[in-house]
């Protein structure tokens, strides 16, 4: 990490977990007293082991100039998925309760 970074702690941080993924919404506050939403997804490697995990990780950061634009546009997708699911019920995903994981399985990621 260079001179000028600093590790910055989220100012907001929330998980929640989909079979073998863990999704992150973390919000951070720049040097200059913006804030920006960053989210990632951390997906296990289905062949690593218990003893030795692998994770893949991606991350999309969201800057505070266009956190609304993006937000209406997943509204829009939330209410497609929705209709989609209302018209064909066996495609429904099932909810995953955002307290079911320990302190220790945050810590492994």
């Amino acid at each position: 990490m260079s001179e000028d970074k600093t590790h910055r702690n989220p100012v907001m941080s929330h998980r929640f977990r989909s079979r073998h993924k863990a999704y992150f919404f973390d919000v951070y506050e720049n040097k200059h007293g913006n804030h920006y939403l960053k989210l990632t997804q951390s997906i296990r490697d289905v062949n690593s082991t218990a003893d030795n995990p692998q994770y893949f990780r991606e991350t999309l950061h969201i800057y505070e100039d266009s956190i609304y634009e993006f937000y209406q546009y997943f509204e829009n997708v939330i209410q497609l998925i929705e209709q989609k699911n209302r018209s064909n019920p066996s495609t429904k995903t099932e909810s995953v309760d955002e307290n079911s994981t320990s302190k220790k399985e945050d810590e492994q990621e």
